[in-house]
């Protein structure tokens, strides 16, 4: 007895300790719980829904945290526990100050309802959180930001073109979506600069360039930000690659398109907007218009001709049959059949060594690229032995 008397004295001073640590958490929770960022914000939505004679919608307006739940799309979206003012567009006036204004009444919002899609779906950040910075930015490693004013402007957008991207996540297969002008001006630069030539997407095109299918869900770590300015961010990488392939990844066999700002930004919302999503069939709209997968010649062989054998292999390794048809007319670039009679064997040293600096170096030859969609052929990094090895093939073409 005297034993279990001596243990139980030895311990009764922990238990009174940890029991004062439970009464302090839980007074912490309550304290939590009663000055949060959201509950004044509440408070101060109940007076404004009476000063615009919603007196008993005020009345029966209670403080708590409010969410739109869909367990079909995989969200909790908490969102409107600050942004209270969401969906009175029709009550409340459109000044209100953030969080208390109501949504834009958009012509889109009608099949896209609130309780169906809720916010992050659309505008993206961390839907469950209840903090503003957590809410909007989701912290450290988080790839899934809101799109807001100042991230948009940072890419020279607007929030409404920037969402497009995530609009985009349902609507992919439609040829043209109301609303959505730069990723319909994407769609439509994608098949008219032949990106499948040298791109597979689902299933169908070239192997000479990386597949697009799913492109935004390749880590940013997995590229080389060495000759891009700004921050390390997917879209700052597809953005200036687009512009200058070469700049930014040396030696890339991949044209430069010459495409203005807008387009480039147009492209690069629709390739971040290729993620492998799964969505519920009524979440799929019925386009007006199916984008058909592009029609992909399949690359020729190059003839064969006696004593050109390695020029011959070099032209099939480095693609330029992906580009080039051989008597069966233009593709990306010229058909190539008797153009060692068109031009001199300078001329195809010089412009097989450097493409660009060619064009640069010869005024007379500044608009040609206009004939190819303003496309200039890349830089194919060959030796002086790899040109002179390709000029004897096609002089014999």
């Amino acid at each position: 007895m005297e034993g279990r008397e001596s243990s139980e004295s030895r311990d009764f001073p922990w238990l009174v300790v940890l029991s004062v640590g439970f009464f302090v958490l839980v007074a912490l929770a309550f304290w939590r719980e009663y000055h949060s960022e959201w509950a004044p914000l509440e408070k101060r939505f109940k007076q404004i829904l009476e000063q615009h004679g919603r007196i008993e919608d005020s009345r029966r307006f209670s403080i708590g945290i409010r969410q739109i739940w869909n367990p079909q799309l995989g969200v909790v979206d908490r969102c409107i526990t600050c942004h209270l003012g969401y969906d009175w567009g029709a009550v409340l006036p459109a000044k209100l100050a953030e969080p208390f204004t109501p949504h834009s009444q958009l012509p889109y919002l009608e099949k896209h309802p609130f309780p169906r899609f809720g916010c992050t779906v659309c505008h993206g950040g961390q839907g469950w959180a209840t903090e503003k910075d957590a809410a909007h930015s989701g912290g450290e490693h988080w790839d899934d930001p809101m799109i807001s004013k100042e991230l948009a402007t940072g890419y020279g957008l607007t929030v409404g073109q920037m969402i497009q991207m995530r609009c985009n996540f349902c609507h992919r297969h439609d040829l043209s979506t109301p609303g959505m002008d730069e990723i319909n001006l994407a769609k439509q630069l994608i098949k008219k600069k032949k990106c499948m030539i040298c791109h597979t997407i689902e299933g169908k095109g070239g192997l000479v360039g990386p597949e697009l299918t799913f492109h935004a869900d390749k880590s940013p770590e997995l590229f080389d930000f060495s000759h891009v300015t700004g921050e390390k961010t997917m879209f700052n990488w597809d953005y200036q690659h687009l512009m200058d392939p070469g700049k930014v990844s040396l030696g890339t066999t991949m044209p430069t398109f010459g495409f203005k700002p807008e387009e480039a930004r147009a492209l690069t919302l629709l390739l971040l907007s290729w993620k492998h999503l799964t969505f519920p069939p009524q979440y799929i709209p019925s386009p007006i218009e199916v984008a058909p997968l592009m029609v992909v010649r399949v690359p020729a062989e190059a003839p064969i001709v006696p004593g050109a054998e390695e020029g011959r292999k070099i032209f099939q390794t480095r693609g330029c049959n992906e580009c080039h048809t051989i008597g069966a007319g233009k593709l990306i670039g010229p058909d190539l059949i008797g153009v060692g009679g068109r031009h001199s064997v300078d001329w195809l040293r010089s412009w097989l060594a450097d493409p660009a600096a060619m064009i640069r170096a010869n005024p007379d030859l500044a608009k040609w690229p206009d004939q190819f969609g303003g496309i200039v052929m890349p830089n194919q990094n060959l030796t002086p032995a790899e040109i002179s090895t390709v000029i004897a093939y096609l002089q014999k073409l």
